[in-house]
C-alpha cells in the first residue's frame, strides 16, 4: 500500500487478506499467458499430443521473452502460497489446461509419468533462466532440452 501511495485500509476493500491478494495477481498473470500465442488451442485434439507440448512450450517461452518478470511474480506467488497450511492454487491447478494436456500424455505414454508440478516447474525454470539471459540459446535448443528431459523413453 505505501509502495503504490495508498492507505492499508484501502487494500481490504478489494481484498479480504494476503492470499487473496497474493491470488488475484496470480490468476492476473495466468490470464495473461493462456491470452498469448497458441495456448489456447492445447486442449485441441484434433492436433497430436507432441505438437500440442511444443504449442505449450513455444507459448511460455514467447511469453517469457517479452514478460520475464511475470515468470519470477508466479514463482514467487506459488512458493508463498505453498507455505501455507491451506494452498488455494491447488484448485487453479486441478482446472488448468496445461495440467490436462500433461496428464493426458502421460496417459498416451508420450512423456515420463512424472507429477505434473514437476514438469510444469521445469519447463518454468529453464524458460525464466533463458528470459533473463542476454545470450539466449533459442527456443530449439530449450524445446530439445525439455522434451529430452520429459519424453518417455523405451
Amino acid at each position: 500500500a505505501k509502495k503504490v501511495g495508498i492507505s492499508q485500509s484501502n487494500v481490504y476493500l478489494y481484498f479480504k487478506n494476503k492470499d487473496d491478494l497474493l491470488m488475484s495477481v496470480y490468476q492476473r498473470e495466468l490470464a495473461k499467458i493462456i491470452a498469448t500465442g497458441d495456448l489456447t488451442r492445447i486442449s485441441d485434439a484434433t492436433i497430436p499430443i507432441t505438437e500440442r507440448l511444443r504449442l505449450y512450450m513455444k507459448s511460455i517461452y514467447d511469453f517469457a521473452l517479452k514478460n520475464p518478470e511475470s515468470l519470477t511474480l508466479i514463482e514467487q506467488i506459488k512458493f508463498l502460497m505453498g507455505q501455507s497450511e491451506t494452498n488455494p492454487l491447488a484448485d487453479q491447478l486441478n482446472n488448468n489446461v496445461v495440467v490436462s494436456l500433461l496428464e493426458e500424455a502421460m496417459a498416451a505414454n508420450v512423456i515420463r509419468s512424472i507429477p505434473v508440478n514437476l514438469v510444469m516447474a521445469m519447463v518454468f525454470a529453464v524458460v525464466r533462466a533463458d528470459a533473463m539471459n542476454p545470450q539466449s540459446a533459442g527456443f530449439d535448443d530449450f524445446y530439445h532440452l525439455i522434451w529430452n528431459g520429459i519424453r518417455a523413453t523405451d
